[in-house]
């Protein structure tokens, strides 16, 4: 995992842990716990203390991009199934039983004539995202590598002191159109009613769960722009002390999921995820990271992310679905967000018109 600390790497033979034991473990192996949370709380999470880590400085910003396999196939570059999804969904907000959820879907990816590789897909993602966390991690059970370069740090622990950077509201980049063309899009979104409104509703219900745990807490008064190279986001560094004893993965159960990747109320947007999304999110939506015994760590949301196996790659992307969506609009972002990991495959949207779904 890199983030702005450095590379971490860990080695050696992963012993799994549970999460209320875990820093234990850590503190008697003189190591750290690494793993995933899954999206959903009720799922158990996939914690493990490595035999070794190191941490490597950051040296990889601007690395070549490496020429990766072609696929062969696609499934679900248009999704019809998304869109009705959506509309269901706005119909649910409309008649009150919710206020927003956030609706995935996915698109894989097939290679019949060469196999990817997932080191260099991997190497792509750290250098085209450098202000990303980037992730890599093996899923022993199938052989597969879950990887992403996500946008959003959900907490950071450092001696006690924490932050948090939620996003929420976004719009595509006009990168390729001029520096004022672009300026004026991410000026569009700080003005944009309907964005404003689903960014509030994520930070106050985290303000809300940060509270209890907190000796401090800050919450700025108003977003600020963040870019990514596909999308500006609002985002909000909220920051504070955590209570004595709780450590970063403390934090990070506390608010996960919040209603940026989940929605509001969180148990009807998880109830209705359940029902209109045609696949298991598992950790897709899940949080990636590590925590130390003492407490420090990084936890970043598992987003611009895929699974890469040798003949298959799956992607997923979601969109915040509030009063006000479109089916066809928020289709559109998905494949904005899907262009990030794209990319890292050498790939862009308009690539895939011709390999059929």
């Amino acid at each position: 995992m890199r983030s702005p600390r450095g590379t971490l790497e860990t080695g050696g033979a992963l012993l799994p842990v549970d999460a209320d034991n875990c820093l234990a473990v850590a503190r008697e192996r003189e190591s750290i716990v690494v793993g995933l949370l899954p999206f959903d709380p009720d799922e158990a999470p996939r914690l493990a203390v490595p035999e070794t880590y190191r941490w490597i400085s950051r040296t990889d910003d601007h690395a070549d991009v490496a020429p990766v396999a072609r696929p062969t196939g696609s499934l679900g570059v248009d999704s019809q199934i998304y869109r009705d999804a959506v509309a269901s969904a706005v119909r649910r907000i409309h008649d009150g039983q919710l206020e927003k959820v956030v609706l995935s879907r996915a698109l894989e990816l097939h290679y019949d004539d060469a196999p990817l590789d997932p080191a260099a897909v991997y190497a792509n993602l750290m250098a085209l995202n450098p202000t990303a966390y980037v992730f890599s991690v093996r899923d022993e059970s199938t052989g597969e590598y879950l990887m992403g370069a996500s946008p959003e740090l959900v907490v950071g622990v450092d001696q006690q002191q924490f932050s948090t950077r939620p996003l929420a509201g976004s719009a595509s980049r006009a990168t390729s159109t001029g520096p004022t063309e672009d300026a004026q899009a991410g000026e569009a979104l700080m003005k944009s009613a309907k964005d404003r409104a689903e960014h509030a509703t994520v930070v106050d219900d985290i303000a809300q769960r940060l509270g209890p745990i907190s000796r401090e807490l800050t919450v700025p008064p108003a977003p600020s722009l963040v870019g990514t190279p596909q999308l500006w986001h609002l985002g909000t560094h909220i920051t504070g002390i955590l209570g004595e004893g709780l450590s970063a993965l403390d934090a990070a159960r506390a608010i996960h999921p919040t209603p940026a990747i989940c929605g509001t109320p969180r148990n009807a947007a998880l109830h209705l995820i359940r029902e209109l999304e045609p696949y298991d999110r598992g950790f897709y939506g899940g949080l990636v990271g590590w925590t130390d015994p003492d407490g420090n760590g990084e936890w970043a949301l598992n987003l611009r992310s895929g699974r890469v196996g040798p003949r298959t790659a799956t992607l997923c992307a979601g969109a915040g679905i509030v009063n006000g969506s479109t089916p066809g609009g928020e289709h559109h972002e998905t494949a904005v967000k899907l262009s990030t990991f794209l990319a890292a495959l050498g790939l862009t949207l308009n690539d895939l018109a011709e390999l059929g779904q």
